[in-house]
């Protein structure tokens, strides 16, 4: 497999050559024009249309549906689906809902949709957006609310005020309703998101953006916030500093080196490379290593390529890949060849692979061999290796860990990962008309075949750590007993 994507998306930057000042205004202008229409038309396409354009798009695209039908049953998913596409009749600003929801179906972390819509907005859409009357009383009574039901304030800038409330429904468990707002856009009784849950403490639906624009969105639950965003009104907001790191490492003792990898991301290789190609002489002489991928949610293959000298201790096993051959599968991997953070050699790989595609259009093919890679050699240091793993851990990271567990060097420590890699390799496309990129899963692993799928399950470790323990002085231990 060459590359899986979760974590990254392609943008279009516009950029102008030196151009007299009156035609450059005159272009920009336009450019606004365009966006405020792509807006617009969010709002006045079909969502009838628009939801069978996603539906027949995903039969006949996504590498996984037949494996997803067979466990849903055709009659359980065409019950389903057909909810889905009567709530469509009539779905209005829940267009993008009831798509998302629809696409939760398969299960699959490799499908997801993301927004291309501009900040501008559309004041006709935003005059047509309704306003909800809250019951008498129901303000007061959320203000002394124990539960996740209660009063929040947008934490970045006070804007909003929001009632947050069970109120089940066919697309919804949850909503928040606006009930003061510094914005003159936003008016009392307007829905600022809407979402079912996922489980106790984790719900899905849709954000309500400043512009008013529906964004498919995650919302956490903890005991006095709902998504990071929105704190209890009178709670105090819990300090959190979060800075990316790409790389890093350190000597945690004279036996044990530190590395920690925050994603496997093409952008990310020369990092990678360069950060092991730096502490070469520890790697050589220090008998333990500490390998941190918590969080990683993957990227691609070739991006941890340099990690596996260190820790490999015989022939590695892979199970290979089918791909879906399709005109838009193929238009997919075709837009590949154009990043710059893909090797050459890797483009090759890719050229060869859409010319096989081209010719068994219709099909699954096989692009990647079962094959047994016996070209490492075991090394004496690093003598053994800690890798520390939870459920921010997805995709090429899994796949990385279904290596890595081949070697008696390796303990995988921690907590299950997410469990997405069985259908894999992301492509793109656009809404018919909405202004939304739908992203799938265009392989099949051919572990399913053989029964060591993760999917929604995840790869367990051979030591699980408490939440409120130090997994990386818990490594240490491990490794110096």
């Amino acid at each position: 497999m060459w590359v899986v994507k979760t974590n990254k998306r392609q943008d279009n930057y516009l950029y102008f050559q030196s151009k007299p000042y009156s035609l450059l205004m005159k272009i920009i202008k336009l450019f606004l024009l365009l966006f405020i229409i792509n807006n617009a038309n969010a709002q006045t396409c079909d969502c009838e249309k628009e939801f069978l354009h996603i539906k027949q798009f995903m039969e006949h695209n996504y590498a996984g549906f037949t494996d997803k039908l067979k466990l849903l049953t055709k009659s359980g998913y065409d019950k389903k689906a057909n909810e889905f596409y009567k709530l469509s009749k009539s779905g209005g600003d829940n267009c993008v809902l009831i798509i998302s929801q629809y696409l939760d179906m398969f299960k699959d972390d490799h499908i997801q949709v993301s927004a291309t819509f501009s900040t501008a907005f559309d004041s006709a859409y935003i005059s047509r957006r309704k306003q909800i009357d809250l019951p008498a009383g129901k303000t007061e009574a959320l203000r002394t609310s124990t539960t996740h039901e209660g009063i929040y304030n947008f934490n970045f800038d006070s804007a909003y005020t929001i009632a947050v409330y069970k109120d089940k429904t066919p697309l919804h468990d949850y909503i928040g309703v606006i009930i003061d707002s510094k914005l003159p856009s936003w008016k009392k009784g307007m829905i600022k998101f809407e979402a079912k849950y996922v489980n106790d403490s984790l719900l899905k639906g849709i954000l309500y953006v400043r512009n008013h624009m529906p964004k498919v969105e995650w919302f956490y639950l903890g005991k006095n916030s709902i998504g990071g965003d929105w704190q209890r009104e009178g709670t105090k907001k819990e300090k959190r500093s979060f800075t990316y790191v790409p790389v890093s490492s350190k000597k945690l003792s004279d036996k044990t080196l530190y590395i920690q990898v925050s994603d496997f991301d093409p952008s990310n290789y020369k990092r990678i490379d360069s950060i092991f190609k730096a502490n070469q002489e520890a790697l050589n002489s220090m008998p333990n290593l500490v390998l941190d991928l918590r969080d990683n949610g993957g990227g691609s293959d070739f991006s941890y390529t340099p990690i596996l000298p260190y820790i490999v201790t015989g022939p590695v096993k892979n199970i290979g890949v089918d791909v879906l051959a399709t005109e838009a599968n193929i238009a997919g991997w075709k837009k590949v060849l154009s990043d710059p953070d893909i090797p050459d050699d890797n483009k090759k790989s890719i050229s060869r692979m859409i010319e096989t595609m081209e010719n068994n259009k219709g099909k699954l093919v096989n692009i990647v061999d079962d094959e047994i890679d016996s070209s490492y050699k075991t090394l004496a240091y690093p003598r053994k290796v800690a890798i520390l793993i939870n459920r921010g851990c997805a995709s090429t990271t899994e796949q990385f860990l279904l290596a890595a567990m081949q070697s008696s060097k390796v303990t995988l420590m921690g907590e299950s990962t997410n469990g997405t890699l069985d259908y894999s390799n992301m492509r793109d496309s656009s809404f018919s008309c909405m202004p939304y990129r739908l992203w799938y899963a265009t392989t099949r692993s051919r572990r399913l075949d053989v029964g060591q799928g993760i999917d929604n399950t995840g790869i367990k470790p051979n030591q699980f750590l408490k939440p409120d323990t130090d997994w990386i002085a818990e490594a240490v231990k491990l490794l110096e007993q």
